[in-house]
Parts: structure tokens; sequence; C-alpha cells
């Protein structure tokens, strides 16, 4: 852990249960998995064979910083999430190099200590000239070709010199049995990989925020603190967050947390699978990445019990409502499909854009909040927590208690939800809770006849629980206008082409976060439903605050 371990993991993990829950069996040391075998041959043929299809876990909502790939989930899907160094050492062994036009073979496997969250490790190909994605060509048992990964990573050790890698993509390790990947340029060679089955607990990390957990049981359910560095891990570790989620059939898991790269992660399994995942990769040893946690620590972790859920629903009509433990009134979104985007709204601009209509299945209903947050609800997370992410700048155009909250962060946003036990809506869930089943083309109908805060009018925004006759199919107000509001994707023009139509989440490389619903300053085209509002990573806007969706 950089100087100073993760260490003293049972009071550290128990200080984290007494913050994340109101109130919290014995793990079997875990064997080593199986090496990988390498072989190298020159045009050699693979010997393909069938393979076990792995589902996703299904989506669950109260695992708030989950990415969840869908039922077709492909190792490649990963690859492209990123896979690399991130500033670590390298993720994987050299079994083949390349320098000035020679290959170098390494049959050893590099020690496993060297890097702790890899307990089987990926050999790959490496040059000291760029590796093009169509130089390498992967195979899976199966004789599925994939996409490789490809990155490039400074080799700290030799020089700062810029070395270049391929590897089989970082959900391979789903899918044991013998992998192929075939060097095209700048000659012919097979470098064959069999990957075992996972015998036990591992936590597989991507360059950004995305990993993969395995090892774990059938359908476990983990509960997971999260702690990051204090200086670099030189003053230890401070706790930031806790979620829960459940394992797939295979006892595997697709996750997503912010500032991956810098957190450790305690995994504790209901049925006692555990694992604790270092942040760092630098001269980590045996006793750095223990994983090994007092059976009355398991315990107490299990018997906690969630945050309070709030006041039992009310039917009103059409209209099913709840007031959430921090007291804020959300709406019931049940399950369902809708026609999402539009083949008849071009883009306006690079920042406002259209997507192509596709018929798009929610499978989980959930709770929307009815309003946008108020400023008078952001002031009572400020003054519960204290967080540095609850100071925002005033603005203007929204300063009364029950005006909506602008001016956060995408981040600022995210840490509010998180606060509130819930999290900011996809793309697909918001426009969905706008529009609903019959997909009208604002919330509240086809027609715009003032059923909104747009144009300006009234020279920034007004309370949130102005404009009932624009109010949507479920009971929420002001999803079009007053203020556009955060959602949890960010554009990807290759996402959106492949037409997603199950939960789609689109990825985020850093870049291009997404707004919905226009606000005040905009005229009624833009707030239509199917538009999103393209911007700049890490900025403010006076005009975009949020609302929060929980699991149902």
């Amino acid at each position: 852990m950089n100087k100073r371990a993760l260490g003293t993991i049972s009071l550290l993990l128990l200080a984290a249960v007494g913050g994340a829950f109101q109130a919290s069996a014995q793990t079997a040391t875990p064997t080593v998995s199986p090496t990988p075998t390498v072989t190298l041959t020159p045009n050699g043929t693979a010997t393909r064979a069938p393979f076990p299809t792995r589902t996703a876990t299904p989506t669950n909502l109260n695992d708030t910083l989950e990415i969840d790939l869908g039922d077709d989930f492909s190792p490649d899907l990963v690859a492209a999430v990123g896979i690399g160094t991130g500033g670590q050492r390298q993720f994987l062994n050299c079994a083949v190099e390349v320098q000035g036009g020679s290959l170098f073979s390494d049959f050893g496997p590099q020690d496993v200590q060297d890097i702790p969250d890899f307990r089987v490790m990926l050999p790959s190909i490496c040059s000291d000239v760029e590796i093009k994605a169509e130089d390498v060509r992967v195979y899976a048992p199966n004789g599925t070709q994939l996409q490789p990964a490809v990155f490039s990573q400074i080799d700290v050790d030799n020089g700062g010199i810029t070395k270049y890698m391929a590897g089989l993509p970082l959900g391979a390790f789903l899918t044991p049995g013998r992998w192929l990947m075939h060097l095209m340029s700048p000659f012919e060679y097979d470098l064959y990989i069999t990957i075992p089955d996972i015998t036990q607990t591992i936590f597989l990390r991507g360059t950004l925020n995305t990993g993969i957990l395995a090892g774990f049981k059938p359908f476990e359910q983990v509960r997971a603190f999260a702690y990051e560095a204090i200086n670099g891990g030189l003053d230890g570790w401070r706790f930031t967050k806790s979620f829960e989620f459940g394992t797939n059939q295979f006892g595997f898991r697709v996750v997503s947390l912010n500032n991956l790269a810098n957190s450790s992660i305690i995994f504790v399994g209901q049925q006692g699978s555990v694992y604790i995942s270092n942040a760092a990769f630098q001269g980590n040893g045996p006793e750095q990445d223990a994983r090994v946690i007092t059976p009355n620590v398991i315990a107490q972790v299990w018997s906690a019990q969630p945050a309070q859920q709030g006041s039992a629903p009310t039917a009103n009509g059409n209209v099913t409502e709840r007031t959430d433990w921090r007291g804020v009134v959300q709406v019931y979104v049940p399950a369902g499909c809708f026609t999402m985007g539009s083949d008849v709204l071009a883009d306006i601009n690079n920042q406002i854009r259209g997507h192509s209509a596709r018929m798009v299945c929610i499978s989980q209903s959930y709770w929307i909040d009815k309003y946008e947050v108020s400023n008078a609800e952001w002031e009572q997370f400020r003054l519960d927590t204290g967080s540095p992410l609850a100071d925002l700048p005033s603005y203007q155009t929204s300063n009364q208690p029950d005006t909506p909250r602008v001016g956060m962060t995408l981040e600022e946003a995210m840490a509010y939800a998180q606060w509130r036990g819930g999290r900011i809506p996809t793309e697909a869930e918001w426009e969905y809770a706008a529009r609903g089943p019959n997909s009208p083309l604002y919330p509240w109908g086809d027609v715009f006849s003032g059923q909104a805060n747009i144009y300006g009018t009234a020279g920034g925004t007004v309370p949130v629980s102005r404009y009932p006759e624009g109010v949507n199919w479920v009971g929420a107000f002001n999803m079009a206008g007053n203020a556009g509001e955060w959602v949890a994707d960010c554009f990807d023009a290759t996402y959106d082409a492949q037409l997603v139509t199950n939960d789609p989440v689109g990825p985020c490389y850093g870049t291009n976060e997404m707004v919905k619903g226009s606000s005040f300053g905009f005229n009624s085209y833009p707030a239509q439903s199917a538009y999103r509002f393209v911007n700049p990573i890490k900025q403010r806007w006076f005009d975009v605050g949020l609302r929060v969706v929980s699991p149902a």
C-alpha cells in the first residue's frame, strides 16, 4: 500500500460498519488458483473447446455503484471500459516481447505478489513499437473472435520507455479454457493461454472505474467498504462509502466505483467469502494483502441493518408516492418498456443532441424524486455531512429554499444521491420516468402550451412545485424546463449505435457528461424528453440540478 499497508482490517471494517449501517460465517482459507499455461507456436492452430455461457447479474438497484452489462455479456465489452496500468505496475505479464523486430519469450510468470489483485496472471504481447488493435486477433475457447485489450504504459524500471501491450480482455477471466492470441504484425505468431476455473475470490481492476469481482458463492450477497488513501497512503486510509450487491449464478459481478484506482475495498460475502483489495500495487507483500477477517467481524457486518427506507407508499389515483428516510417525496415508476429517443429530432448543435428511436425496457421498478432537489434539501445534506462536496457556489438564479439547487458537478450530485441512499438515474431511467410507456414528446403530452418554465421568462428557476399542469404520468414535476438534471451516463456515439434495448447504461470515459430536461434558459424544442445536453466534464452550470432514484 505505497508505504503503508491497509492494515488492521477488522478495526477498519468495524468502524465502517458503524457508519454505514444503523446496526451490521467463518471464512475458509483461500486456495491459490493455478497459473495460466502458455504455449508459443509459429502459425499454430488453436484447439477450440466449448466454454460455459456466463450471464451478467441482474441489475440490483441497491447497488448504486454498479455497471450491469446486460444478458449478452461478453469479455470484450469490459475491454472497452479499459484495462491497463492507471498509475500502477503492469497488469499483464509479457509472455511475448518484440524488441527491434526480434522476438523474445518469457515462459515464467512473474511473482503473483507483484500484483495482489491478480491471482491468475494473464500473459500478453509487448512491443517497443506501437501495437494496433488490427495487429492482434483474439479467439475465445469456442473460436469466437473478440477485441484485444491494447494499451501502452511507461516502464519506470527501464528508463521510462513506453511499452505497448496487447492482452486478453479483462472479462477473459470469466471464460476458462484455451485462448489464442494471434500476432499478425510484424510477423505471425500464436500465443496460447489456458485460463483455469476461478477457485478463489479475486477482484480484477480496469484502468478506469470498472472491475470484475469473481470467485464468490453463487448468488451470494456482498457488502463492500471502500477506503481512499490519505497522503497517498502514508498517513492511513479513510472510509468513504459502503454498498451492497449480489453475485450471479457463477459468483461474478461487474462493478464500477468512482476513484477505483485509488480505493482499497473490503468485500464481505454473506456466505463467508472475503476479499481485501489493495489500492496500490508497488511493494506489496503477503502481509499487505491479507484476506483474513475474524468471524465476529463478519457476523457484525451481516447483522447490521440497512438504513431505514422511509414511509410506506400511498396511492393517489394512478400515482404512488412515499417519503424516503431523508424526508424527500418520491413517486413510483413501475418496470416497463417505452420508445426511447426519436428518429425525427435531429441534433440541434454539438451540445444538444438527439438519439435514434428504439424500444427500451427497464427491468426493475424504482422510485424517483417527485420534485427537483431543492436548496433546502441540499442544505440538509451539507449540514448533516460537512462534506466539501456539499459546498457549492451561490447562484442568483436559484437561491430560495424551495427552488432547485443548481451549480453542482456530477460528482457532487452523486455524493448527494448516495447520502440519500440512492443514485443518479441512468439516461434511460430518466427518460422512461419522464415519458412513460406512451412516449410523448414532452412529459405531459405532444404539445407545448406553457406547461413548463422555459424561454427565460421567469429570469431563473421557480419553486420545484410550480407548473402542476406539466406533471408527468407518474406524478413528477418539472421534468422539462426549470432546471436541467444530471444523468449517470456519458455521451458515447459508439454505444448509441449499438441500440441497446435492455437497461442501457452508456459508458463513461471521463468525457461528455449528460444532462436531461432542458432548463429555463431554452425554448420548447430542446425541452422534448428525447434530447440530451452533452457537456465537458467536471463543470458547474447555473441551470443544472438533479433528482434521485432509489430501489423499489
